[in-house]
């Protein structure tokens, strides 16, 4: 009997800080950070037209560490909410350096859903 794997894979985007992406003490600027996340989220969503508005809105941020010249990150997501009215999905980005593993921020993205649109009309 043949069985249906599930193949589905979570999304991930590397990224490695250069020196366009740091300030005077090396570390990572941290507009570059939220935009490479805001662009991951966009990235996800930007073959579904479910979304009402396709523009990731920040909902909560959570900063951990300090980020450097030559970190090379791993940012990858999880549904944390699915509903009719929104999709909520959390964004990590860890220090995928040799040697670190360090989760680096969290960050949550609420998208609404175009039921919540039509409802209001």
């Amino acid at each position: 009997m043949n069985t249906l794997e599930n193949t589905y894979k979570s999304p991930e985007k590397h990224f490695t800080v250069t020196k366009n992406d740091i300030n005077s003490k090396k570390e990572l600027h941290l507009n570059i950070l939220y935009q490479e996340m805001e662009n991951f989220v966009s990235n996800i969503i930007s073959d579904n037209f479910y979304f009402a508005y396709p523009v990731p809105r920040l909902y909560k941020l959570q900063l951990l560490k300090n980020v450097f010249l030559n970190d090379q990150l791993l940012i990858k997501s999880k549904i944390i909410k699915f509903s009719d009215s929104e999709l909520q999905l959390l964004v990590s980005v860890i220090n995928h350096h040799p040697n670190e593993g360090d989760l680096i921020c969290n960050a949550v993205f609420k998208l609404n859903l175009i039921a919540t649109i039509s409802n209001a009309s």
